[in-house]
């Protein structure tokens, strides 16, 4: 009787946990944190998917810089990753590879 109710209890809590993470998710894609953009295809990726839409596609250009033979990493334009501050050449380089 109380493997049963200790049952009951971590199912309740995995369903509870489920609806939980669904109703974050449920809110929309993480934005981006640029309210500008110099660069239309940038601001096109934001308002599709937000950050993750973004980042699919930088990471879709440092793809196409590398199979050009060019070594291309996130730190070659942005300073870090916590708020994507652009180096002082990054914006050029994006255009580069657009």
């Amino acid at each position: 009787m109380i493997s049963r109710l200790r049952l009951a209890l971590v199912l309740s809590s995995v369903f509870a946990a489920g609806l939980v993470v669904s109703s974050a998710s449920a809110d929309g894609p993480k934005p981006c944190l640029k309210t500008t953009y110099e660069v239309a295809q940038v601001k096109a990726a934001c308002d599709k998917g937000g950050l993750d839409e973004a980042k699919k596609m930088m990471k879709a250009l440092t793809d196409k810089a590398k199979a050009a033979g060019k070594e291309i990493k996130c730190n070659s334009c942005h300073e870090n990753l916590k708020d994507y501050k652009l180096t002082p050449n990054g914006l050029a380089d994006l255009k580069k590879l657009l």
